[in-house]
């Protein structure tokens, strides 16, 4: 029997020459007959067949080694329990995928509100209000370091990884806490603690907190957050809680509303400074 040439068998198969020659090489599918003579190689009916079964497997993600142990072994009795193992396989990368579109999804709701409060931020210089949150669960890393751009990304950087190696989920914009006066500390040496929300956890590793929930007088506003700008936006806080009432309670906050991509860029730069306040006992 002459058999199907190379040619022939790839158009067949609908698969490429070296293709045939790499299976061939690693002794994968070999041809029936080689002609000693030209070195022709030609595939019979059942090589054929070889070729499609691998096909086949590779679209279920087979790989060629794992094909090959099957073709090896001989053995259909394990067929199924491999196709199971290779199914679960699937479906766990099914669920990675799946959070990763979660995650896309989540990056571009917040892509569109940084671009409306862009937008907002062209006809006015910030905006005030009241906020009210509840407990959040936090992973965070307080030491006392120079206030500034530069360390704050190696510190939130590093936070970031510990979260990723512990498993757990980033839920909301980074912010930093600044257990300081904010109009008279030393920049170059402050108590400075920055923070990354997290959904709630089964497992709360060392560097996790629960950060109490409360009443937060907030300014919003556009640019990056240097001395001046939130010296003055912590003077007009300060005015608000005296005008209405409140006084401070607790360490102020600066939330960044901003998507890693703009980190970049300080012009991109939205910031939410926060002072958690409690109304004035009067008599």
């Amino acid at each position: 029997m002459k058999g199907y040439s190379v040619g022939q068998t790839a158009r067949i198969c609908q698969t490429s020459i070296q293709t045939l020659h790499f299976y061939d090489k690693i002794g994968l599918v070999k041809p029936h007959r080689v002609d000693h003579q030209n070195g022709y190689r030609y595939y019979s009916s059942q090589d054929i067949l070889a070729v499609k079964i691998v096909q086949d497997l590779q679209g279920m993600q087979f790989t060629l080694e794992q094909i090959g142990q099957m073709f090896k072994d001989n053995n259909t009795a394990s067929i199924p329990e491999l196709m199971s193992a290779k199914k679960a396989e699937a479906q766990a990368a099914i669920r990675s995928l799946e959070s990763v579109v979660e995650s896309i999804d989540e990056r571009l709701r917040d892509l569109e509100i940084h671009h409306q409060l862009r937008k907002a931020f062209e006809h006015t210089e910030y905006y005030l209000e009241l906020k009210t949150y509840p407990d959040r669960y936090i992973a965070f890393e307080r030491k006392n370091d120079v206030c500034g751009m530069e360390s704050s990304v190696i510190r939130f950087m590093a936070l970031l990884d510990r979260v990723k190696e512990n498993g757990l989920t980033v839920d909301g914009h980074i912010w930093t806490i600044y257990h300081e006066d904010l109009l008279t500390f030393d920049r170059n040496d402050s108590d400075i603690e920055v923070c990354v929300p997290l959904l709630a956890s089964e497992i709360e590793p060392s560097f996790t907190r629960w950060l109490p929930g409360g009443e937060y007088i907030s300014a919003v506003y556009a640019g990056f957050p240097d001395e001046e700008t939130c010296k003055g936006l912590y003077k007009r806080l300060r005015e608000w809680m005296i005008m209405n009432g409140y006084e401070e309670n607790g360490p102020v906050l600066e939330r960044y509303l901003i998507d890693f991509t703009h980190m970049r860029n300080t012009d991109e730069f939205i910031v939410d400074l926060q002072i958690p306040v409690k109304r004035v006992l009067t008599l």
